[in-house]
């Protein structure tokens, strides 16, 4: 007998609307070392993808942190259940002074 192993991913669309490039965008929990921090270009947008295969089945919440300008921001958002996420996308806009989170739960 052969076990199955599918893949946990949450999918996440990142958009950066502020005047600055943002550095070191994560999204967690994301246990992939490769491929876990991001570049995002002032005016641009990117998909992220955050593996979640091998974390604990439990329940919890995002973060997303990276730097801009020199800063380090970070923001909690949205949940997970049973380390499986609930929503299809989640669509992020960065702003020069506030995060929006939008979850898509269907299309």
């Amino acid at each position: 007998m052969t076990a199955c192993t599918t893949s946990v991913i949450a999918n996440f669309e990142v958009a950066n609307h502020t005047a600055f490039d943002i550095d070191s965008l994560k999204i967690e929990p994301n246990i992939s070392e490769i491929g876990k921090f991001i570049s995002l270009k002032k005016n641009k947008k990117a998909a992220y993808k955050s593996d979640m295969t091998t974390i604990a089945k439990t329940d919890g919440a995002y973060q997303i942190s990276f730097l801009i300008n020199g800063k380090k921001k970070t923001q909690i958002f949205g949940y997970f259940s049973n380390g499986y996420p609930s929503e299809i996308i989640t669509k992020i806009e960065i702003e020069k002074d506030t995060i929006l989170i939008n979850q898509v739960f269907e299309e």
